[in-house]
């Protein structure tokens, strides 16, 4: 964490500033679970008083980053894979149907927009970038669903996307070298059979798409699954 990077600080509410500053170290795991956040040396290390600080937590404690604790600080929340699981399930049915629906409905200057943004994902996967990567890919997921245009699927997809999905989504991507490969190539297979108008097929390549984060999730959260397998998904 640092103060006021690049200047930007200053164009934003010290609260919000403290807050994004904050929720990103957690997400990134610079702030580690079980850290206590006193409200005292931030507002020191942010050189503020102590309200917007305390605000900035309040907010982190609505997204279930933080447990405020009184006359203590804010506890760092211990990684709770299981909301993420959950998520996945209701992801891969979503998604799956958006798919489905752009097989029917994309235009062409829609398809000329998702070629764009899968080849900054390959681009990522090329350089070995994987935090463009995983930025790149959610914001590939965020086109394909924008382009069903409908808007309140769109934001009941959104609504799922929560910070700490988020971060097991990272963490996956991490600790496998070869995810981002396999996720971009997946991809690819998507909308190869959305250009070729094959509804079903491309429901089924963004189910399997979705079944190897719900696989990841499910290890992460310590679940013992035997009928789901990484390497199967591979094949």
């Amino acid at each position: 964490m640092h103060k006021n990077p690049d200047g930007m600080g200053d164009q934003m509410p010290q609260s919000d500033r403290i807050y994004e500053e904050v929720k990103a170290a957690i997400l990134s795991g610079e702030i580690a679970p079980s850290t206590v956040l006193s409200q005292n040396e931030l507002a020191r290390q942010y050189d503020v008083s102590r309200s917007p600080v305390r605000d900035a937590l309040r907010l982190l404690e609505q997204e279930g980053l933080v447990q405020l604790v009184p006359k203590v600080g804010a506890l760092v929340k211990a990684d709770d894979f299981s909301g993420a699981v959950e998520v996945t399930e209701i992801r891969g049915i979503l998604e799956g149907y958006v798919a489905k629906q752009l097989a029917h409905t994309a235009t062409y200057e829609d398809l000329k927009t998702l070629r764009d943004s899968l080849n900054q994902v390959r681009l990522a996967v090329e350089a070995g970038d994987l935090d463009a990567f995983f930025h790149r890919e959610r914001n590939h997921h965020v086109q394909l669903v924008s382009m069903s245009r409908n808007r309140r699927l769109a934001r009941v997809i959104e609504g799922l996307v929560d910070p700490l999905c988020n971060r097991a989504y990272a963490a996956y991507v991490q600790s496998s070298p070869e995810a981002a490969r396999v996720m971009y190539e997946e991809h690819l297979s998507i909308l190869n059979a959305i250009e070729e108008g094959d509804g079903s097929r491309a429901q089924a390549l963004m189910g399997k798409h979705i079944q190897r984060m719900h696989a990841a999730m499910l290890h992460m959260a310590g679940y013992d699954y035997t009928d789901l397998d990484l390497e199967d998904l591979e094949k």
